[in-house]
């Protein structure tokens, strides 16, 4: 919608009417588009390489040498902290024989040492140490450095473009994501801890959990909604990207009618999405990074929830606090959110020819299926 008037009028008026957000007509969404291996095929090779792909955040990696590695798809990748303010990416990949130079994550790495034949590396990629240097010697060790991939730190968002047209879409995207991310500056939060997760629907049906809050009452009636109001909820657009913003139920209790944005983000949840695959729940103490991800087949997805706190979490107190929202938001998608959506996945195949509806109600479903095909479109 992107309305002139202040997010926090348009939702008190929600509020007091009883009312959310509408786009301006259902959208009818084949169900094909979650079960067609060439269309899961196609997205991994346009949605995740010809588009910019936020691959996670630079506060995860705070210190000099430390690192995280993911897998984009076909494409390895070692994420470093080179120098205090410098974050790079590099293909895993040993330019010996191809192994992968290191897994997982750490911190306060020097270099990188290959686990096939200790060929070593440093934290800017070049090849410092070759055992039996002299049967390699016809080949400089600077022709042997690791491939640095181009990798963008936006509010501390690393953003990877693969190529010329996803960095251009990067640039044009600048715009939309310094209004959208202006007060979710992630450099100035600190990681607390992260979690993976393989589940058995596609990709896109995992991100359509987190795009309405049709659903709170329904199906979280005793874990958010006591929480959360349903389905009352603003819709923005960012380009591509998303927000939402729920009430949540002690914005009823509150006394001094939200003046100020802190009341607003203390009383309120956010979700962006940032397109295609990261999704941000937001408090105002800590945020969820969600990054969502295509498996091998239509029906896999791998999940990493992330969450990050504003203040450093330091006593036993603190952790156990945080413990708890991390757990809360862990369990509410294990046990409720991706079970059900799995039953749904499996649905999908009975009858491949059904189309699902969008209701006026969920706009942030519209537009990311809407964003999706127009990028597919544009190849």
């Amino acid at each position: 919608m992107n309305s002139k008037l202040d997010v926090k009028d348009r939702l008190y008026t929600l509020i007091n009417n009883h009312e959310t957000d509408y786009a301006t007509d259902v959208y009818i969404n084949p169900v094909k588009e979650y079960i067609d291996l060439k269309r899961n095929l196609r997205e991994k090779d346009i949605l995740f390489k010809n588009n910019p792909v936020c691959i996670g955040v630079s506060s995860t990696i705070p210190n000099k040498g430390d690192w995280f590695t993911i897998q984009l798809i076909d494409t390895p990748i070692l994420v470093v902290r080179k120098t205090a303010t410098e974050v790079a990416a590099y293909l895993n990949i040993c330019t010996h024989r191809g192994a992968k130079i290191t897994k997982d994550s750490g911190k306060k790495a020097y270099s990188f040492k290959c686990p096939y034949h200790s060929w070593t590396y440093n934290l800017e990629g070049k090849l410092i140490g070759r055992p039996r240097e002299n049967a390699f010697e016809s080949i400089e060790k600077k022709k042997c450095n690791l491939t640095e991939l181009n990798i963008n730190d936006h509010n501390g968002f690393l953003w990877l473009t693969s190529n010329k047209k996803s960095e251009v879409k990067y640039r044009k995207n600048i715009n939309h994501l310094d209004l959208l991310l202006q007060d979710y500056n992630l450099k100035n939060y600190h990681f607390y801890k992260s979690k993976i997760i393989d589940i058995n629907m596609n990709w896109k049906l995992a991100a359509d959990t987190f795009l309405e809050l049709y659903h709170i009452n329904s199906l979280h009636d005793k874990t958010l909604f006591p929480i959360i109001m349903s389905d009352i909820a603003l819709f923005d657009s960012f380009g591509s990207n998303i927000r939402i913003i729920g009430p949540r139920q002690s914005m009823l209790k509150s006394k001094n009618k939200l003046k100020t944005n802190n009341d607003f983000k203390m009383h309120t949840i956010q979700v962006i999405t940032l397109f295609p695959n990261t999704i941000l729940v937001t408090h105002h103490e800590h945020v969820e990074v969600w990054h969502i991800l295509p498996g091998n087949k239509e029906n896999e997805t791998k999940i990493s929830l992330s969450l990050f706190t504003k203040e450093k979490a330091i006593t036993k107190s603190e952790k156990n606090h945080w413990d708890n929202n991390f757990n809360l938001a862990i369990d509410v998608v294990l046990e409720e959110d991706f079970p059900l959506g799995e039953d749904v996945q499996k649905g999908f195949y009975a009858d491949p020819t059904r189309k699902l509806i969008f209701g006026k109600n969920e706009p942030g479903l519209q537009h990311f299926h809407k964003s999706i095909n127009q990028a597919l479109k544009e190849g």
